[in-house]
């Protein structure tokens, strides 16, 4: 957001006795201009090179501007996928997102993976695990799947925590797909919100014990510095 700051006429004032003095009140008007980069993802979600440029875009906005997401998609490419959530997720702007039909799949961790998020009433969502293949000797096959399936799941758990169950998050790693309507979508995102923030309630709350004990510790290490410096007094028979 860029503020533009100008002062009102200086034609206002007039000299007494050598000082200037105002007629009339003087006051500064600002001009507040934000951007706002809307994007539609209708279709299926492409390679990461794909959105480049709307990366660079959204790399280049201030606090205080806007990236705004229409979500209607069948998902697809995971890289692609990564690429947006990691400019949603680094960007200074305000991001919104509104699933305005579909969010399935890849389409699901974008959508989740915004701060706000918007439904519309008939839209959708579908979760299930990811689908890759790999080719190659079998050694660099399973040593890729492996590391696939590891860096997939990492994603999935930190972007589906908490809208899903812990025994639903399993389900779906195994092979289960979920659907969920506009209404359930908005009741779990509401407790997604409620359990995040009891969350951070408790680690604020974990936070502020941590350093009245901390306090405590010191003031407790340095009587026994005091004692230990002082020199003993034995008695007299």
């Amino acid at each position: 957001m860029n503020i533009k700051v100008k002062r009102n006429s200086e034609d206002d004032e007039e000299s007494v006795g050598g000082n200037i003095q105002h007629i009339h009140l003087p006051y500064f008007e600002s001009t507040q201009t934000s951007r706002c980069i809307k994007a539609y993802l209708d279709e299926n979600i492409k390679e990461a090179k794909y959105y480049r440029n709307w990366i660079q875009s959204v790399e280049s906005l201030n606090e205080g501007d806007l990236v705004y997401l229409s979500v209607n998609s069948y998902g697809g490419y995971l890289d692609g996928a990564i690429a947006i959530i990691n400019a949603m997720q680094s960007t200074d702007a305000n991001v919104h997102v509104c699933i305005d039909g579909v969010a399935a799949s890849a389409a699901s961790l974008i959508a989740l993976a915004a701060p706000s998020v918007a439904v519309s009433p008939y839209a959708s969502m579908m979760i299930h695990a990811a689908t890759f293949g790999a080719f190659g000797k079998q050694s660099d096959v399973i040593s890729h799947a492996s590391f696939v399936d590891k860096q997939v799941k990492a994603l999935m758990h930190d972007i589906y925590k908490d809208f899903l169950t812990e025994e639903e998050f399993q389900e779906v790693i195994v092979g289960r797909e979920i659907w969920f309507d506009s209404e359930e979508i908005v009741s779990r995102l509401k407790r997604r919100a409620e359990i995040q923030e009891a969350r951070a309630k408790a680690e604020e709350e974990a936070q502020r014990l941590e350093a009245e004990l901390a306090v405590i510790n010191a003031a407790i290490e340095e009587e026994l510095k005091t004692k230990a410096s002082k020199p003993s007094r034995k008695k007299s028979k």
